[in-house]
């Protein structure tokens, strides 16, 4: 599976997201590559490079490594950090708590297409959960198309990811 990255568009992102992007291509740099160049060298010293399969092994890393690296150097290139909005309107970087037509509730924070996740709830802007969201507020009953059809979606709650809700301020 290849991402390619169209340097004309940007990609929202969040600060949290930019910044982990950014500790993982510096990683990768550093020391991902020593430890590769080490082991690079070992490999080198264990006999002829005709009949050595460790040694392509390592080559394929390597290729994998730098294909990461020039991913991540791309995906960076082309970012738009996006702040949270702070207006109660959803948008990157807010936590969305929904009820939908059955009355199962359900909560989504909302953050760039390269961040989604969907197991741990963060859904990107760009599904269409995430489409349909973006730019609501509270109170606001939205449309979402599925795969089984249209669903309706209420918005119960629109927050900024770190800033307390009134429910947790009660709670506290």
């Amino acid at each position: 599976m290849s991402l390619r990255i169209d340097t004309e568009e940007t990609l929202l992102i969040s600060a949290e997201g930019y910044a982990q992007r950014c500790q993982e291509l510096e990683e990768l740099r550093t020391e991902a590559r020593s430890a590769l160049a080490e082991r690079l060298r070992e490999a080198r010293q264990d006999g002829h490079l005709d009949d050595n399969p460790a040694l392509y092994d390592l080559f394929e890393e390597q290729a994998q490594l730098e294909r990461r690296i020039a991913l991540l150097e791309a995906q960076l290139a082309v970012a738009e950090i996006v702040a949270p909005a702070g207006d109660g309107l959803a948008g990157i970087g807010s936590i969305v708590r929904v009820r939908d037509d059955t009355s199962a509730t359900g909560q989504y924070e909302l953050v760039g297409p390269l961040e989604s996740d969907i197991g741990n709830g963060r859904v990107s802007i760009a599904a269409p959960v995430g489409r349909a969201l973006v730019g609501r507020s509270a109170g606001e009953v939205v449309e979402v198309e599925t795969p089984r059809g249209p669903l309706a979606v209420e918005i119960l709650h629109v927050r900024s990811r770190g800033r307390p809700t009134s429910e947790s301020r009660l709670a506290a």
